[in-house]
C-alpha cells in the first residue's frame, strides 16, 4: 500500500477509537483463552496429501 493510504487508514481508526470513548461505548470482549491449544496427536500415517487431509478432518471437524 502507498504511505498516503496507510496514513488515512490509521487516521480513520484513531477517529473511530476516539468517538467510541466520547460516546461511552464499552470495550469489545477480548478472548483470553487464545493461548490455550487443544491436545494434538502426532500423525503416524503415510505422508501423502489425502492421508494428512483425512486426519485433519477427523481430528478437528468430526
Amino acid at each position: 500500500m502507498k504511505p498516503a493510504k496507510v496514513t488515512r487508514i490509521v487516521l480513520a481508526c484513531a477517529v473511530l477509537h476516539n468517538m467510541r470513548w466520547m460516546w461511552g461505548e464499552p470495550n469489545p470482549d477480548v478472548q483470553d483463552d487464545l493461548d490455550e491449544q487443544p491436545d494434538v496427536q502426532n500423525f503416524d500415517g503415510p505422508m501423502d496429501g489425502r492421508g494428512v487431509r483425512n486426519r485433519l478432518i477427523e481430528q478437528y471437524f468430526v
